[in-house]
C-alpha cells in the first residue's frame, strides 16, 4: 500500500488490507489485535478520524518503508512475525560465467533485478 501520509481513512485502510476497526480492535477473520493507544486521532477534523500507520505497523507486523526522496511510505502486507528490517539486499557472492567471484554490492546505486529458480 503506497501512502503519501501516515495518517489514512479507516474506510480506506480497511479497503486495502482487510483489517476492519471494532470495539475490540483491529480485526480480520478470526483475529483480533487491541488498537494501540492514539492510533485512531481525532474526529473533529473535516474528513473525520484518521489512523495512524505507524502505530499499527508495528502492532499488525506490516513493514513501513518511507523513500523521502519522493515523500512516500510503502506499508506491506502483514508477515506473521517475518518482516524485513530494511529494503536493502545482503552482500551474495556468486561465480560469473568466468568463473570469478561477482560481488552484487558493486552494483550499489543501480537498480537492480533478481531473479531466483529452483527444480523443486
Amino acid at each position: 500500500m503506497i501512502l503519501e501520509s501516515l495518517q489514512i481513512d479507516p474506510a480506506e485502510f480497511e479497503r486495502q488490507t482487510g483489517w476492519a476497526i471494532r470495539p475490540e480492535g483491529l480485526c480480520k477473520d478470526d483475529r483480533c489485535v487491541p488498537l494501540p493507544g492514539g492510533a485512531l486521532g481525532d474526529a473533529s477534523g473535516a474528513g473525520g478520524p484518521r489512523l495512524d500507520v505507524r502505530l499499527l505497523a508495528g502492532r499488525l507486523g506490516m513493514p513501513l518503508i518511507h523513500d523521502e526522496a519522493n515523500g512516500l511510505w510503502s506499508l506491506g502486507p502483514e508477515a506473521d512475525g517475518r518482516v524485513l528490517s530494511s529494503a536493502r539486499a545482503p552482500e551474495l557472492i556468486l561465480p560469473d560465467v568466468q568463473s570469478r567471484e561477482f560481488h552484487l554490492s558493486s552494483l550499489r546505486g543501480t537498480k537492480v533485478l533478481l531473479v531466483a529458480w529452483a527444480s523443486w
